[in-house]
């Protein structure tokens, strides 16, 4: 009988029961290695719009990755790593995004497939998936989820895990969110088990607090809604949480079973008010974009 661990490593990979942010320095900071320095630009108030291009991290040992944002007339139809690690694949029907496939490769190559097919209502919010989730391409389980809103906001998304029989239930993964006006201001990740079923558990719950915005442009808020929705209950590897925002969280807070880490960021702007560089004691994120 398989047990939580291994279902769980099958969603989320092997970090998803530490901290949920990279590693950091003894004061909580997100990334390491970087002294702070005056903003010389805090960025412009015009109306360019810009997609993402590029996201690039190099932390504390100088390691980097490259997610390049593919873009095929206009929409988003990719997001690849340079280390091969993770892979988005995002199609569509007309103008909605259809479908979602996260592939994610760890560390001893074995390969785990994510499919969400997408389903919304007559004012285009999406409001159901159903998924699959796939070990070197084998199925392992299966998943209905809801999507709920709080007027056009999204309030949870919450998940039934079943075998891969699809007939025992293994678990509920639920995601709620609040926000302050136009920003995610937290997110409530947890876990709990199905009562009677064949897995025993203390039940997940990771808490995330975002504060501090400054009042520029957010480099992930022109991405689908449905894909970052998706991107945001399924991927804490790579969660596209933030770019359900308007603006830019310079601080947040990571509460989990086991402990609670604060973190700070610090950015540049370039002229159109899009972040170009963020920094911390921790390393460094960088932003490329296409208009």
């Amino acid at each position: 009988m398989k047990n939580i661990f291994y279902y769980l490593t099958l969603v989320f990979g092997f970090l998803m029961l530490s901290a949920c942010v990279p590693s950091q320095d003894d004061s909580g900071d997100l990334l390491k290695g970087v002294e702070y320095g005056t903003n010389t630009n805090d960025g412009g108030t015009n109306a360019v719009i810009k997609n993402i291009n590029k996201v690039t991290t190099v932390d504390m040992d100088g390691e980097k990755v490259v997610a390049t944002y593919v873009y095929t007339n206009k929409r988003i139809t990719s997001v690849t790593s340079d280390d091969n690690s993770f892979k988005y694949t995002i199609s569509y029907s007309g103008n909605d995004v259809s479908k979602v496939d996260y592939e994610a490769v760890d560390f001893s190559g074995e390969k785990t497939l994510n499919s969400q097919d997408l389903t919304y209502d007559s004012a285009k919010k999406l409001v159901s998936s159903t998924g699959t989730n796939k070990v070197n391409g084998a199925l392992v389980y299966n998943s209905t989820t809801t999507y709920n809103y709080n007027g056009d906001k999204i309030k949870n998304i919450i998940t039934k895990v079943k075998d891969e029989s699809n007939t025992t239930e293994l678990f509920t993964i639920q995601t709620d969110y609040t926000f302050n006006n136009a920003n995610v201001s937290g997110m409530k990740f947890s876990i709990k088990l199905a009562p009677g079923g064949p897995i025993t558990m203390t039940p997940i719950e990771i808490l995330t607090a975002f504060s501090n915005f400054d009042n520029k442009k957010n480099p992930l808020n022109t991405l689908p809604m449905a894909f970052k929705l998706v991107s945001s209950h399924f991927d804490l590897e790579n969660n596209l949480v933030s770019g359900f925002s308007a603006n830019n969280a310079r601080t947040m807070k990571v509460t989990t079973n086991a402990e609670s880490i604060t973190a700070t960021l610090n950015y540049l702007y370039d002229a159109d008010g899009y972040p170009t560089l963020g920094t911390s004691a921790n390393g460094t994120v960088a932003f490329e974009y296409v208009k």
